[in-house]
């Protein structure tokens, strides 16, 4: 990695398995930005259960411009809080297909690493989150995804504090 890169680590996984957590961590302890997820923000005022593929366009483009102007910011490291990947499996569940927005775009995104979140926590219900499918499934079309685009990942596993320290040892290495 050349001296003054910036580490773009994208964290992915189903839903509550920590990776809003990790994303404030991980920017906590290395001073680094982190991009929030926008479907959080953008389901704030929009309902969650009927959203349209329309809606993950617009989310898409929100995600990546969010992305893009926190890079600018960025020093050493942008942790993001899932990518068009979570976009893509959402679509592909709900839908059966993934809009031409997100298949094009997801292609042209790079990453220097991922992390997926297992699914070793508990799962946390709160308003934004369905939990419609196994977490198991999504853990593994994750995974799939991930290794579609043959970029190293690493698997986050364990409590909160041994997913942090795993995390940060791998950031480190970067």
């Amino acid at each position: 990695m050349e001296e003054g890169t910036i580490i773009k680590i994208a964290i992915v996984g189903a839903e509550s398995t920590g990776k809003t957590w990790l994303c404030e961590r991980l920017a906590a302890h290395f001073s680094a930005a982190w991009v929030p997820e926008y479907a959080r923000e953008y389901f704030n005022d929009s309902d969650i259960y009927n959203y349209t593929l329309d809606d993950l366009v617009i989310i898409a483009k929100k995600q990546l411009q969010l992305e893009e102007e926190l890079l600018k910011k960025a020093r050493r490291y942008l942790f993001c809080d899932t990518t068009l990947i979570t976009l893509k499996i959402w679509a592909e569940l709900e839908f059966e297909t993934t809009p031409d927005f997100i298949e094009k775009n997801l292609s042209r995104q790079r990453y220097d690493h991922y992390f997926i979140t297992d699914n070793q926590i508990p799962w946390v219900g709160d308003n934004l989150r369905e939990n419609k499918h196994s977490r198991e499934l999504l853990f593994e079309m994750n995974e799939y995804e991930v290794k579609k685009t043959g970029i190293a990942y690493t698997i986050i596993s364990g409590t909160d504090e041994q997913r942090l320290q795993n995390a940060i040892s791998v950031a480190s290495k970067l």
